[in-house]
């Protein structure tokens, strides 16, 4: 669960700031996806009531994952060493920028095809499947198929949550959501 913060930090943001954080906290708290809509959809008034002003990206609106520089980095210099031209490179980041905004909610799977993600990018779809071909070549992302589709995921450093101490915990769930399906090779007791 989220860590609260102190009485000083909460005044020093304000009332309608205070509530919309509340109300956040409390959605990502909630077992019912019904109300925890409910939540963000009050925390979002709140946030419009606030006296404090977003100079340009809304940061406190949360999102669904946190990208380490570390995995930008990582996956920028395995496409240099790919041998791929520089506008290729520039397209594969353009498509991991675009599959890692559409990641499903508290998943490491985007929600989006290759065919949206054309739609999306521009990039016809005979361009599109060397470069997810090139992603998945780097470790950036890994396609799994099930059934008539194909599901791109990212990698768990692509989009990890939380204490960074229980990352090996993480992998493991990646291992099972992502590339066993959601299958498991134990027998029920």
């Amino acid at each position: 669960p989220p860590v609260d913060l102190t009485d000083r930090a909460l005044r020093r943001r304000g009332a309608y700031d205070q509530a919309a954080l509340l109300l956040d906290q409390q959605a990502l708290r909630e077992s019912s996806p019904e109300r925890a809509a409910r939540a963000r959809e009050a925390a979002l008034a709140a946030k419009e009531l606030s006296a404090s002003n977003q100079l340009e990206f809304d940061f406190f609106g949360g999102g669904n994952v946190s990208i380490a520089f570390q995995y930008q980095d990582a996956v920028t210099e395995r496409l240099r060493n790919s041998g791929q031209t520089l506008a290729r490179q520039h397209q594969a980041l353009a498509v991991l920028w675009q599959i890692t905004r559409h990641l499903a909610w508290q998943s490491y799977e985007c929600t989006k095809t290759a065919a949206d993600l054309c739609e999306i990018t521009g990039i016809t779809p005979n361009h599109m499947s060397p470069i997810l071909a090139l992603l998945e070549e780097v470790g950036a992302i890994r396609r799994v198929k099930r059934g008539r589709t194909k599901i791109i995921a990212v990698t768990p450093e692509g989009a990890f949550r939380g204490n960074v101490n229980k990352h090996a915990e993480a992998v493991e769930r990646y291992k099972l959501d992502v590339i066993q399906g959601g299958k498991t090779d134990q027998a029920p007791e």
